[in-house]
């Protein structure tokens, strides 16, 4: 399975849509933006700005749920 896979996966399990979602990069609620820069490692983006990089993807939907 995939870093893209297992992020969709763990969006769903914490009920985040996928609004669009292009090779590395899947849009969801509120403006957040999350890449795959790699294996286990993610890049938050809200309108445009850098949030931070996640290496836990339940921490990063946490985050992503909680600031929606």
């Amino acid at each position: 399975m995939t870093a893209t896979e297992d992020l969709v996966r763990m969006m769903a399990r914490f009920e985040l849509p996928v609004l669009h979602h292009q090779e590395k990069q899947i849009e969801t609620q509120a403006g957040f933006v999350v890449e795959v820069e790699g294996p286990g490692l993610y890049k938050l983006i809200h309108l445009g700005d850098v949030v931070a990089p996640f290496d836990d993807l339940e921490e990063l939907c946490l985050f992503i749920k909680t600031y929606s």
